[in-house]
Order: structure tokens, then C-alpha cells, then sequence
């Protein structure tokens, strides 16, 4: 018997007619670090996050820089630099035991790689430390190719300004984004994060509190859509490219059986308990968009 999948994972395996490759996959799921993942994790400039305690439901951060901000430590253990990061409530940095979810993901790679984490660790020095539980690499697709400069915006003061509704500003921003990365959990397994990509706008927003996507096909595990159905609570992340803003939503979520063109689909549905809006707290900037301010200065001269 399988022990590396949960009740939940198996239960949207089977009902999506895969138990079978999703157990041949297994294998892929490592507690030590692979060779081709440790070259992977040395040279990243992004990854994202999610904490939670018993105490603290899930909140999520992106950490990120100009070269390679995370350090292995041995074959289990690794420690991610937080010099440049979106907003950490002050709770984490007390907690000795935290629940850790990360993806590291390679945007400007011809392959975009990703890969993920599962574990415990904490927060001391201004790293975070992580005893790694699971590793492995992750379906590439649906990853869009974004190119950063080599300099960082001006770092200024973030703010962070927690809701309950989503505004009509961030309704806007969501529907025009390809990327979000949602947050999910299990009592047993800890915390896991996922990416998710597709055209523009392919999460809705359905009201002021609810959002909804279609889960569209990948490596068949399911780790998301499993949490999902043992721990409803989720924490959905957007980075707004542009404005440098992140925004996070802690929801509630159902899953729903949509059959497509004769092909059965799951459709994700959140109801929105908290919006979390941390400006001026994504400091990379696109390759595209630093040109064009270089030609607008020379256009100036």
C-alpha cells in the first residue's frame, strides 16, 4: 500500500481516474535532497511560502533577489535568506515548530522548472529554516516566462491593510493576472503550496467574496485538491507585476464535478473570509518593463 499519498489525495485520485500513474509518481517524492534539485535551489531568485501554526491559519509570502538567496545546509535542510520578502506577521518569528509549504519556481528558465517542499523549521536571523519532510519536482506547465532585471526597485515601507471584501481595484488586478498560488493543509502531512497558471483571468471573481477556477490537468497527484477535501481552508497569493503590490485571500473552498466536452473537470470555489494587501512588496522588476523606462529617459535626452 501506498503511504506517501493521504485519504484526501487518494479520494480525487480515484475520482479523477488516476490512482494508478498518481502511484507510479510516488517514487518522485523524496525526504533528501536530489542532486538536480540542489543545483535547482542554489541558483533561484523566487520562491514562495506558506506558514501556519496551530495558532495562525495559513499566510503566505514570496522571497525573492537578484542572485541566490538560499543556502544548503545538508541533505535534508536548507536556509532561504529574508532580506527581501513580502510582509511576515510577528507571530511566525516566535514560533519554534512552524508548518512550512514552499515552491521554488524558475520563471526566466527556457524549462521553467519548479520544485517543492514540505517540512517544520523557524524563523531566527532573518532566515528561515527548513527540515525538509517531502522534495520533489513539479509539473512544468502552465508556467509563464518572466525575465527580471538585475536591479531591484527602490525599497520603500510596506503597508499592510487586512478586509474582508475584495474592491473593486482588486477585483480588476485579479482578472487580468495568469499566476496565483494557493496554500493548502493537512493535519498530518503539514502545509503544501501550489502554482497555478493559465490565460488571463482564468480565476473568476465571482462576488466581492467568492472566487472560482477550473483546476486544469497536471502531474495527477492532486496534493491541493486533496488538502482541499480533508481542510477546506485555503490562502490563495496574487502578485500584482506591475504595481509591486501581493495580495492574499483566506478562504474557504468546495470542490465541484464539471463534466467538459464529455471529460470530467473539477471546478474550485472559495468563499473569501480575509483580504490581506501588502504594497511595495514585490521588488523584482520585469526585463520588459526596465527597458522601457531606460528608452523613456533616453527619449527625455
Amino acid at each position: 500500500m501506498n503511504n506517501v499519498f493521504h485519504k484526501g489525495e487518494h479520494h480525487i485520485q480515484e475520482l479523477m481516474s488516476v490512482r494508478q500513474s498518481s502511484d507510479a509518481l510516488s517514487s518522485l517524492i523524496q525526504n533528501k535532497i536530489p542532486p538536480i534539485a540542489k543545483d535547482f535551489l542554489e541558483e533561484l531568485n523566487f520562491c514562495m511560502v506558506s506558514l501556519n501554526t496551530k495558532q495562525f491559519n495559513l499566510y503566505t509570502i514570496t522571497i525573492y533577489s537578484t542572485s541566490s538567496f538560499i543556502e544548503i545546509i545538508d541533505n535534508s535542510t536548507i536556509l532561504i535568506s529574508l532580506d527581501y520578502r513580502s510582509h511576515i506577521p510577528k507571530i511566525f518569528f516566535e514560533e519554534e515548530n512552524l508548518n512550512i509549504g514552499m515552491i521554488g519556481l524558475n520563471f526566466e528558465n527556457s524549462k521553467r522548472i519548479r520544485i517543492r517542499i514540505n517540512g517544520k523549521g523557524q524563523i531566527k536571523d532573518n532566515k528561515l529554516k527548513i527540515n525538509i519532510d517531502e522534495i520533489y519536482s513539479n509539473c512544468p506547465k502552465y508556467i509563464k516566462k518572466r525575465i527580471f532585471s538585475k536591479n531591484l526597485s527602490t525599497k520603500t515601507k510596506q503597508n499592510v491593510i487586512t478586509e474582508s471584501l475584495l474592491s473593486t481595484d482588486i477585483i480588476h488586478t485579479i482578472s487580468n493576472l495568469d499566476t496565483f498560488f494557493i496554500a493548502s493543509s493537512h493535519n498530518e502531512k503539514g502545509v503544501d503550496i501550489s502554482h497555478k497558471g493559465g490565460t488571463n483571468g482564468f480565476i473568476k471573481v465571482i462576488s466581492p467574496i467568492k472566487l472560482e477556477f477550473v483546476d486544469l490537468p497536471g502531474n495527477n497527484l492532486y496534493n491541493t485538491l486533496g488538502n482541499i477535501y480533508t481542510n477546506p481552508y485555503i490562502n490563495i497569493f496574487f502578485i500584482d507585476f506591475d504595481r509591486r503590490n501581493t495580495y492574499q485571500i483566506l478562504g474557504k473552498a468546495t470542490i465541484e464535478e464539471l463534466n467538459i466536452d464529455n471529460k470530467k473537470q473539477l471546478k474550485v470555489i472559495i468563499d473569501c473570509i480575509s483580504v490581506v494587501t501588502n504594497t511595495n512588496s514585490f521588488l523584482l522588476i520585469r526585463l520588459h518593463e526596465f527597458t522601457q523606462k531606460i528608452q523613456s529617459y533616453c527619449e527625455l535626452k
